[in-house]
This record gives C-alpha cells, sequence and structure tokens, in this order.
C-alpha cells in the first residue's frame, strides 16, 4: 500500500511545475527587497554631523490597526523592516543622549521599498523632534513599475466600477481586441503572457489567459474592496515569474481599529443618457449598480475584519431586425417566388423576406427586440489575525456570480435567435497569507490559494439551431453562434503554495523561495456541432432552404454562370428535375461554406468530440 501511495505520489510531482529562485544582492549598503503582498521601510541613521549611529532602537507602527515591528540600527546606522502591510506607518527612533524622532505619513504601498534618511540631534534633556516622512529616490529599483494607491483608486471616476480599467492610467497598458474580447496588453505583447496576481495568489484564467472571469463579467472583485494595485510593465523580479509580459499585482483592503462603512448606489436611465453614436436613443435602458462595505476590529489591535459587495443589474433593448432598415420595402410581405428583384434591391426587403420564410418554416419570430440583460454580484470577505507578535496571518475569500443574457453579440442585423448567455459563471477565489518574523534580520512569508471558476456559455434558445449567415461580411445572421451550440463548459481549478524566506547579514540581503502551482482545464467545446452555414446572398439562402422544385430550389439548387463569369440563372440539379446549365456555362452554388462536428469516432478511450482535460 505504501509503495502504491509513493508511485501515485511521483506521478503526481512529475506533472507538475516547480519554480525555485534565489536573489542574491550584494551592495554598499542593504538594497530594496519587497515582497508580492506587502512593502519594506528601511533606511539609515545619521548624527548631526552625518556620522552613523549603531545601537538606535526603530519601532515602526501602522497607525490604522497598531500593529509594531521594531529593529537596531547596525553599525553602519541601517535598519530595515520587512514585509509590512500596505498603509500608513509612523516611524519612531530612540538612543541615549538624542532627542526622539518621530517620523509621521510613512505611507507605504505595496511592492514599495521605501528608504528614509533619518537625522537626530544631540540632546541632554528628553526631547521629541516630529517630522513629515520624504522617501528618496528609489535608485536601486530594476523593474519598471507603477502602483495605483488607495486615493487614486477609490476616487478615479471608472464608468464600469471594474479595477481592470485602471491599468490604462499606467505607461504602455492598453486594451485591445483579443480571442475573448477585450484584453490588457503591455507594450503590445499578446494579453496571454501577463500574470494577474490577487492577495498573493494566482488569479489567472487557465484557457485564455486573462484574470478570472474576462471579459465576460461586468465586475469579479468589488473596487472598494481594492486598497491599490502594483503594475509591473517590465523587468519584474524571479519572485513573480511565470510570464514574459506584465505583472498586475492586486492588494485588497482590511478592517482598522475603527469601524467603518460606505454604501453606494449608481444608476444610468434611459431618459438621463445621451444617443448612441447613430443618434438613436437608448431603449429600455436602465443600470443600477450598489454595494458596500464594512470594516472594523474583532480585537482590538490583534484581530480584524472586512466586508465588500457589489452589484449590477442592467437591461437594453435594441431594435435589430424589428426596425427598418434604410427605406422601408415597398411589400409588406415579399417572397422569393413573386418578389426575387425587390429583394436583391433592398436591404429592408431582405429584413421582411428572411423574418417571414423562417417564421413560416421554423417558428421563430427573428423580426423582435433583443433584450441584453446583466446579473452580476462580487464578495469579498477578509480576516487579518496577529496570531503573535512574530506571526501575522491574513485570509481572504472572493466569491463572483455573473450571468448575461444575449450579451455574446451587439449587432443590429443580427436575430435574437442569434446570441448567447454568458453563464452563470462563478469565481471562488481563497488566499491565505502567514507572515513570520524568526528574528529582526529573518523573516518568512507562506502563502496557499485556491481558485475554482465555473465558466459556461449556453446559446439561446429558438428553433434556428445551426448559425446561418448571408455572406463572410457582417450581416445577416440567425440560429446558435457556432461556437455555442448548443453549450461550452468549462471548469477551472488551481492551488498555490508558495514560500519566501529572506536574510539580512551586514549588507548583504538573501531572499529564497518556491512554488508549486496545479491547474486543471476541463471544458467541452461544442463547435460547430449543429453547423455552420454561409450562403452568397439571401436570395441565394431562400431558395435553397425551400422545398425542392425546377427553377432552382431546394438543397440542389445551382447557380449557372457564362464563360466570362456573368450569373445567367438557375437550375435544380438534383432528382426527378435534373436540371443543368447551357452549353460552355459553369455551375456553383449559394452555400458557400459549410462546417460539422460533433460525431463521435466510436473508438474506445477516445473522449467526446470536443472535450479537453489540460493540467500543469
Amino acid at each position: 500500500m505504501l509503495n502504491a501511495l509513493l508511485r501515485s505520489f511521483a506521478v503526481r510531482v512529475k506533472g507538475l511545475g516547480i519554480c525555485l529562485f534565489v536573489i542574491l544582492v550584494f551592495a554598499v549598503g542593504v538594497l530594496a527587497q519587497t515582497q508580492i503582498t506587502a512593502g519594506t521601510i528601511q533606511g539609515t541613521v545619521l548624527d548631526a554631523n552625518g556620522a552613523a549611529l549603531p545601537g538606535a532602537n526603530v519601532e515602526v507602527k501602522n497607525v490604522d490597526t497598531n500593529f509594531v515591528r521594531t529593529s537596531t540600527t547596525d553599525d553602519e546606522g541601517r535598519f530595515i523592516a520587512l514585509q509590512l502591510p500596505p498603509g500608513r506607518y509612523t516611524l519612531t527612533v530612540s538612543k541615549s543622549g538624542f532627542a526622539t524622532l518621530v517620523v509621521e505619513k510613512a505611507d507605504l504601498t505595496v511592492g514599495q521599498a521605501m528608504n528614509l534618511p533619518l537625522s537626530m540631534k544631540v540632546s541632554g534633556v528628553e526631547e521629541r523632534v516630529t517630522i513629515t516622512a520624504t522617501p528618496t529616490v528609489d535608485t536601486l529599483k530594476t523593474e519598471s513599475s507603477t502602483t495605483l494607491n488607495e486615493t487614486a483608486v477609490s476616487t478615479t471616476p471608472i464608468l464600469g466600477r471594474k479595477f481592470e480599467d485602471l491599468l490604462t492610467l499606467t505607461p504602455g497598458v492598453s486594451v485591445v481586441q483579443g480571442p475573448d474580447g477585450d484584453e490588457i496588453t503591455f507594450s503590445g505583447q499578446r494579453g496571454v503572457f501577463n500574470n494577474v496576481s490577487f492577495d498573493g495568489g494566482d488569479y489567472n484564467n487557465g484557457f485564455f489567459g486573462e484574470q478570472l472571469g474576462g471579459q465576460r463579467a461586468a465586475i469579479d472583485i468589488p473596487l472598494d474592496a481594492v486598497r491599490e494595485f502594483q503594475v509591473v510593465a517590465t523587468g519584474a523580479t524571479a519572485e513573480f515569474g511565470r510570464t514574459a509580459g506584465g505583472i498586475i499585482n492586486v492588494i485588497s483592503k482590511s478592517g482598522t481599529n475603527n469601524v467603518h462603512g460606505s454604501l453606494f448606489h449608481f444608476q444610468r436611465l434611459e431618459a438621463l443618457a445621451a444617443n448612441t453614436s447613430d443618434g438613436k436613443p437608448l431603449k429600455d435602458f436602465r443600470r443600477e449598480q450598489f454595494g458596500g462595505t464594512v470594516g472594523g476590529p474583532i480585537s482590538k489591535n490583534k484581530a480584524f475584519f472586512f466586508f465588500a459587495f457589489e452589484g449590477i443589474r442592467e437591461n437594453l433593448s435594441r431594435d435589430n431586425l424589428s426596425a427598418a432598415i434604410g427605406s422601408p420595402c415597398s411589400a409588406t410581405a415579399p417572397t422569393i417566388g413573386a418578389n426575387e428583384a425587390l429583394i436583391n434591391g433592398s436591404a429592408d426587403c431582405q429584413r421582411l423576406a428572411l423574418i417571414n420564410f423562417i417564421k413560416a418554416t421554423r417558428n421563430q419570430d427573428e423580426g423582435l427586440p433583443v433584450k441584453h440583460q446583466i446579473n452580476n454580484e462580487a464578495f469579498l470577505a477578509k480576516v487579518d489575525w496577529d496570531v503573535t507578535p512574530s506571526n501575522k496571518l491574513a485570509i481572504s475569500y472572493n466569491f463572483d456570480y455573473s450571468k448575461n443574457t444575449n450579451q455574446t453579440f451587439d449587432v443590429a442585423t443580427y436575430g435574437n435567435s442569434a446570441n448567447g448567455i454568458e453563464g452563470p459563471s462563478k469565481i471562488n477565489n481563497l488566499n491565505v497569507n502567514l507572515f513570520s518574523t524568526i528574528s529582526p534580520t529573518k523573516v518568512n512569508e507562506a502563502h496557499f490559494s485556491y481558485t475554482r471558476e465555473l465558466r459556461p456559455r449556453n446559446a439561446i434558445n429558438s428553433n434556428v439551431p445551426a448559425d446561418t449567415a448571408m455572406g463572410f461580411a457582417t450581416t445577416f445572421r440567425f440560429g446558435n453562434p457556432f461556437f455555442l451550440n448548443p453549450t461550452i463548459d468549462e471548469l477551472l481549478w488551481r492551488t498555490d503554495a508558495k514560500d519566501n524566506f529572506s536574510i539580512i547579514s551586514g549588507n548583504h540581503n538573501v531572499k529564497i523561495g518556491g512554488e508549486w502551482l496545479h491547474t486543471l482545464n476541463d471544458q467541452v467545446f461544442r463547435g460547430f456541432f449543429e453547423g455552420r452555414y454561409i450562403f452568397d446572398s439571401v436570395t441565394g439562402f431562400l431558395r435553397y432552404a425551400s422545398p425542392a422544385a425546377t427553377g432552382g430550389f431546394g438543397p440542389t439548387v445551382g447557380e449557372c454562370f457564362s464563360s466570362t463569369g456573368a450569373f445567367t440563372g438557375w437550375i435544380t440539379q438534383g432528382a426527378p428535375f435534373s436540371q443543368t446549365c447551357a452549353a460552355g456555362s459553369s455551375v456553383g452554388g449559394p452555400l458557400l461554406l459549410y462546417l460539422q462536428n460533433g460525431i463521435p469516432t466510436g473508438i474506445a478511450g477516445v473522449p467526446p468530440p470536443g472535450k479537453s482535460t489540460i493540467k500543469n
């Protein structure tokens, strides 16, 4: 039994990627060292003549939680406080024979290595000198990074309140069209190369390479739960790893010793909205975005909680094929038999002919307005606990639910059957961080996260199952989108465990760590299961889909072309009609493309069509 367990363990280890990194820094002074979820305050303490002051006591205190980290300056007057949660700090520096120095308003952000040059004056009496923190320029920083702090996140207006929209405020970052909608790009690189981290854990979708939820979820993390985030465009340290593109490092808020809360409700109505770019008003438009936060102490100075919630409800109607296209058709109900020339010459007659034909043959009314709906909720809960003076535990859990109906397409010439339901999607993300101070010069950061993302997509229920279009360009389209029919099932789950250990010895800074990441992406992509048809024209489709008859009707319809390529007429090639074109003519057909998939192979052990399971 033991041997079987060992073999099972060996197989699992073989399939997992293990990343080990060591960062060795040698310099005249202790160089900047930061963490994914924390920051560092360091500096030198000198006397009035510029000489180093060894043995000075340095207390670094968080103003909001009274969390304290202490250290003593070394022979060269250096001090460093590692693994500090982002926030407001006050430093108190004391030494016998000198006035106590108090440094206020030291605002530390995630990933920052704040460097403070401090000077103490000689004093024979008890005296306190208070100054405001003025960090020097970080000349040791090797990466190109930008941090958007709590003020920028909370005060910058964002139409959709999605934190990813703030990324475009940083240099080199833009939003472009990707394989699954809009995607974030750093200096033109593909979005799949990016790495998104939330509270220290992997927050990437395993298939498209974007953040969890991608562009289908209106929001994935409540905006008011985001304290700040760091954007590293190039030159990220090995601690981030696994990426050739940019790093997006997001940190959530925490509770403090004071109870704080907020409520918000934003409403957008049709009457207050501007017309669209074509001058038409929005119809039945209503968007409600609401939520709130609350945070405070569980046990003062020791344990804290924070909760955030945000919801979105939106409704919007589009006319699509319920409204005339250009000049109204002169015929009320044009048909291919009586009005072919009229249909060929008028887009609105084509619209009416298609609506009437599909309603008569499939009992599907494609002439109704399309109702777009968004239903999205995001929730975050976080607990911070100072287990002992040397051990700080942080646990955060984020949940997101999203179901968006008719949100796959928004094209005016598409029928109401040519759309999909994005969801219902569910994201569960748990992060656990344990920060341990072994000594003033030795600290450890342990992290574990578990993520599960259920991301289904469904075609709108209709009586037109096959994806049918009139040409390759954007034109009339009906039926289930070929990449949705009838559904797509996608499940992602991931476990991420890592540990970083830092040692400061004299003027050397050593950091060593490792990460274990296991991802499973399990999906069934039923593309082309119900067929994809592309016709050369509306009249070609109407003839092809009509009952077989002489003169070019039915699935064996043919188009005759002269030797110069001019169209000369229609024929029905199949029996019992067996019509042919004139001598010297060529025969084509209105069906330009047909694709079909989903046929089981019948071979034992072969997965069903569209099935894929990816592990790494």
